[in-house]
């Protein structure tokens, strides 16, 4: 079904069809054509005969093309997925094509250029002017003919490149066979509706060799080959992946040199908060620093847990390797801190703690949120649809999605795409925000609820806080995105709530008594948040430093993806693999997906997040007036603002890391 203005009022629809997408995809690149063709005809350019237009349409393009391609993460008709992955292609092959015109730019510059006009309009308006003229100056319209050429082919390239590796990471199917006896210490609940088969007289188990199923055999299987197998199946799938990301590394630093940089870092960093590849060298390296002494003492003290019970079962202890980690972590955990992560779930039962984690938000941001009035367009029956509101049901906000269970071939991890946005349409009036959720949580059984571990809920309050970041924002412009070091900040400071006492006597209580989880296991369990704390971190440092280095070389080969990975998770985030050919680069999904040089973004943002949550959320104000000024001076703005300033505002003073230290225990 072809999106038109007045689709794009109500709730969104779903294209049923491969033929309604490409017809679809067609549609918003013949509309965005004539309105181009319309803006570059002006003889006298002005901010409303031109850059307004470009905009609305922008926001249109946009809204229509998220509907599109979110498909192929989500729809069970393979058909459709094929059809939203190609229309990806296309649309961003547009998008490149449109925005090397140089007779766009010139309209565009010719705006820029006139000091009076853009002196009288408002700050949203004149920035989105100044980010749209340095957009298209930095895709290389001041270039020459022969450079905007080289320009065009690399962008060309990279999105091929990206929407292959995600396709690929998204689309793997591996998988081991396991016998019930090298599966010893897994709970029964694992083999229910298991799906198996009979190698000779073997009944064999098929386990994914994806986050959820990989992390059980991790933490229980009491074999250790076990666990090898299944860690190497994790960690050396997608291995096309290898070379697409190699070439986009090269790719990158060619298109960096042709506009003058040294590095790809360089080019990109000048568009965030960090500014410069040396801030987030500076912030790593301090972290490493201060991270790598307690990382080392956690460490060892997680191989004497599995030296003890190697040689209490009579075998030779012989290292500790990558595939130990999460089992003795959690031995860990549950011996300082008698804490049983099996049983903590017992209390996070997913319908339970969606519902509580959605009303922290709306009860924080001054919204609430309803089952959706009437039946929605959905991409799958399972889809859960909400209405969002203001609190005094003043206006309705947007609608959130929620598509929770895994499926064949559907994205295998939790995230939140911003489906339709509350910018501006051609006719002028606000488009209705939506966000989407997808996650891969296991199906409830007859006599067991989806059960979460802690850190799964964890993950499900920051996704949802980009979910309410989407629906929250009032930036009128498309193009006045978040810098992807600000835009995190709002998911990881509302993290905070999965360990603050007040919010688990919320969210936590038993699936089967109904009772709160008493005190002295929430005791417990925030007592818990810093065993192997340094070592994990650390490896969020690692990510980070890794993202840099291959964006940093300044010539083509500098660097193998591969080898420097495993070399540096190695030596920075004291990984053993033990001689395991293992190639998890293949799989980094961020720096393929929009987190190129930004990895460094989530360490960042956790800086800073901690900073305001202590300050204002764990201060004398109450969660309602934080939650204001937060929506406010974080959420509204969105992009349409300086970063450092919102921040600054709402803190009262400049940012701190003290805070952040705190919650890894280090002063």
């Amino acid at each position: 079904m072809v999106q038109d203005i007045d689709t794009l009022r109500s709730p969104v629809q779903f294209s049923t069809s491969a033929e309604d997408i490409q017809q679809a995809a067609e549609s918003a690149i013949n509309k965005s054509n004539a309105v181009i063709e319309r803006v570059v005809s002006e003889q006298a350019p002005t901010f409303k005969n031109t850059i307004e237009l470009l905009a609305k349409n922008n926001n249109e393009f946009r809204t229509v093309a998220r509907a599109l391609t979110f498909l192929q993460n989500a729809s069970a008709d393979e058909k459709i997925c094929k059809a939203s992955s190609k229309a990806d292609i296309i649309l961003d092959e547009f998008e490149v094509a449109r925005d090397m015109r140089t007779d766009v730019y010139k309209v565009v510059r010719a705006v820029y250029d006139n000091k009076d006009e853009m002196s009288q309009l408002d700050e949203e308006d004149r920035l989105l002017v100044e980010r749209l003229e340095h957009k298209l100056r930095a895709n290389g319209l001041q270039l020459t003919a022969e450079q905007r050429t080289q320009v065009e082919r690399v962008n060309k390239r990279l999105v091929a490149l990206e929407l292959e590796f995600i396709y690929n990471v998204d689309h793997a199917t591996n998988h081991v066979m396991l016998s019930r006896a090298e599966l010893d210490g897994l709970p029964a609940s694992f083999f229910e509706n298991r799906r198996s088969e009979f190698r000779g007289l073997t009944k064999k188990f098929i386990v994914l060799a994806q986050a959820a199923e990989a992390t059980a055999v991790l933490k229980h299987a009491t074999n250790e080959a076990t666990r090898k197998t299944v860690y190497v199946a994790q960690s050396s799938h997608c291995p096309k992946n290898i070379a697409l990301l190699q070439e986009a590394v090269h790719l990158r630093l060619e298109k960096a040199q042709l506009f003058g940089f040294a590095t790809y870092a360089d080019y990109v960093l000048n568009q965030r908060m960090a500014k410069t590849p040396a801030a987030v060298t500076e912030l790593e390296e301090s972290l490493s620093a201060k991270l790598r002494p307690l990382a080392e003492k956690e460490m060892a003290e997680l191989c004497a847990l599995k030296r003890k019970e190697v040689e209490a079962a009579g075998a030779v202890y012989d290292g500790f390797y990558e595939w130990d980690y999460i089992r003795y972590s959690s031995q860990a955990m549950a011996n300082q801190h008698r804490v049983d992560m099996d049983e903590i779930k017992e209390y996070f039962a997913l319908d339970s703690v969606l519902s509580k984690v959605l009303s922290l938000y709306t009860t924080t941001l001054g919204l609430k949120v309803v089952e959706a009035s009437s039946v929605l367009p959905v991409w799958h029956p399972s889809v859960k649809t909400f209405e969002v509101w203001e609190a005094d049901d003043s206006a309705f906000v947007g609608h959130i999605y929620l598509d929770l269970y895994e499926r064949e071939d559907k994205y295998q991890d939790i995230a939140v795409w911003p489906l339709r946005s509350a910018v501006v349409g051609e006719d002028g009036t606000r488009m209705t925000p939506a966000s989407a959720m997808l996650a891969s949580f296991s199906e409830p059984t007859e006599t067991t609820p989806v059960l979460l571990t802690h850190i799964n809920v964890k993950y499900l309050v920051h996704a949802l806080g980009h979910a309410f970041q989407n629906l929250c924002s009032k930036a009128k412009w498309s193009q006045l995105t978040a810098p992807r070091d600000f835009a995190e900040i709002s998911s990881q400071m509302f993290v905070q709530w999965v360990w603050e006492p007040k919010s688990l006597r919320t969210l936590a209580s038993h699936y089967q008594t109904g009772a709160t989880m008493p005190d002295e296991l929430i005791e417990r369990l925030v007592a818990s948040r810093n065993t192997s704390g340094a070592i994990r971190e650390l490896r969020q440092v690692f990510r980070g430093i890794y993202d840099m280095d291959i964006h940093r070389i300044t010539k083509p080969g500098a660097i193998d993806v591969v080898a420097h990975y495993n070399e540096l998770s190695e030596r920075v985030a004291l990984a053993n693999y033990g001689g395991a050919h293992v190639f998890k680069a293949a799989t980094f999904s961020h720096i393929m997906q929009g987190y190129d040089c930004g990895y460094y973004s989530f360490m960042w943002a956790s800086v800073i997040s901690a900073d305001m949550f202590s300050a204002r959320f764990s201060g004398q104000d109450s969660d309602a007036e934080a939650g204001a000024a937060f929506r406010s001076e974080i959420l509204q703005p969105g992009g349409a603002c300086d970063p450092s300033a919102s921040v600054e505002r709402f803190l009262g003073r400049a940012p701190s890391n003290r805070a952040f230290l705190q919650t890894i225990g280090l002063n």
